[in-house]
């Protein structure tokens, strides 16, 4: 214990990044920073590492890309194994319980009572407890919010309004607009209705905004095959029956840059994707563009996503030190609105939003607010190590089969139930 207030005092006399300090005489203190994702997001946070380097002397961080979510989510595994892993690094949310159980991340508790972070100042449903049902778990705070995104309707509003269509807010408004605005020629056609990635995040999307969940309210049983099946076959009529929707162009992440390629170049009127790339499509469109809310079935209802800070337990204190440092200077204002502005994720500061500077250039780019004016319709993750599995091994590789006619969609929802209910069973 009285190590512990040792640590706590330390750390208090410190860290004090982003105010002012002396100039540190020794070696920079160091810590490793593992991050993900290409593009103009990797560019901005290439850009902050250096920013944060220059600001002060007395800590260095060394980044490094280490490929897409998942890419990176392997090779943690790998590291941690082999004591190799980086300092800090940033995770998606449905493998922090498997990790965290796994005893892999540092309590960040007592650096955020030491150094004064106010965690009610994150915005509350992209936090790590606001994400997260947890079952009646008590949980300490291991997770920063960084990346933070949801997914959102993107329209080409020149499109819509040719057509007299209004923005759809409904699953059968969706449909009815995306008839309307597909455009064939012959046997081919020149612009889809609707597209969207076959993918587990958009289909959660859809189960919760169907009335489902994905788990029992113990969270020790999957619920999702029902309601599920009723967003899944949303999906399969609209590509095989209406023909209004874009059949699935890749797997995984080259699906999403097929959709945002295709909706850049006028092939698709509506697409589903992340708020991350409102950035992205607004400087390489060349039409008005809109967002919207996800249409609703029963209800509103959207996931949250991105990626959280996190800090590795087997790490150095002075290591720890430092990378604490730089999760505290990301996350305050100027750095979460630097952030967003030049991401599209969500911004994660509550006074940040609050802030003139936030508030005119939501003004000014309401693209860019939808995703947090659509947070009051969040729908938590289960806090259970077996989330990420059911994601990669129940849900992810089965949705594909029947949009493409190689089984029902019953089929398939009862095989993704029995591999979801013997994950949970620990098989």
């Amino acid at each position: 214990m009285r190590l512990q207030w040792i640590f706590i005092l330390v750390l208090t006399a410190l860290i004090g990044v982003g105010s002012a300090l002396p100039a540190w005489a020794g070696e920079p203190i160091t810590a490793t920073f593992w991050y993900s994702y290409g593009g103009k997001v990797r560019q901005v946070t290439e850009d902050m590492v250096k920013k944060f380097n220059s600001s002060q002397t007395k800590y260095r961080i060394d980044g490094s890309f280490q490929g897409d979510y998942f890419q990176a989510l392997a090779k943690i595994r790998a590291a941690i194994t082999t004591k190799t892993a980086p300092t800090i690094f940033h995770v998606i949310g449905e493998a922090m319980p498997d990790l965290w159980q796994g005893g892999m991340f540092e309590n960040l508790e007592p650096y955020v009572k030491s150094t004064g972070v106010k965690t009610e100042e994150f915005v509350q449903p992209l936090s790590q407890h606001g994400y997260f049902d947890y079952f009646g778990k008590s949980v300490p705070l291991f997770a920063i919010p960084f990346n933070r995104s949801m997914p959102v309707m993107y329209y080409n509003k020149d499109m819509l309004d040719a057509k007299g269509v209004k923005v759809p807010t409904s699953w059968d408004e969706l449909r009815d607009a995306a008839a309307k605005l597909t455009v064939r020629e012959g046997n081919d056609v020149k612009t889809w209705g609707f597209e969207v990635p076959v993918d587990w995040w958009f289909w959660h999307g859809l189960l919760y905004q169907a009335g489902g969940s994905l788990l029992s309210a113990d969270g020790k049983k999957a619920a999702f095959r029902q309601k599920g099946g009723e967003a899944l076959q949303y999906w399969v009529d609209m590509v095989n029956k209406q023909k209004i929707m874009k059949r699935p162009g890749g797997k995984d992440y080259n699906a999403w840059e097929v959709t945002n390629t295709d909706f850049i170049t006028q092939k698709a009127a509506m697409i589903f994707t992340s708020t991350a790339f409102v950035n992205y499509l607004t400087e390489n469109v060349k039409f008005k563009m809109g967002t919207a809310f996800l249409p609703k079935k029963e209800k509103f209802a959207a996931p949250t996503g991105g990626t959280f800070f996190v800090m590795i337990k087997d790490a150095t204190p002075a290591q720890k030190e430092a990378g604490w440092a730089f999760i505290k200077w990301m996350s305050e204002p100027a750095q979460a609105i630097y952030w967003s502005q030049n991401t599209g994720y969500i911004c994660t500061s509550e006074p940040a939003i609050k802030s003139a500077e936030m508030q005119k250039f939501y003004r000014d780019n309401p693209n860019y607010h939808v995703a947090y004016e659509q947070l009051k319709y969040a729908q938590r993750m289960p806090f259970t190590p077996a989330l990420i599995r059911i994601q990669r091994e129940a849900i992810q590789p089965n949705l594909e089969a029947p949009v493409i006619g190689l089984k029902t969609v019953d089929e398939t929802m009862a095989a993704a139930e029995k591999v979801a209910n013997d994950i949970l069973a620990g098989k």
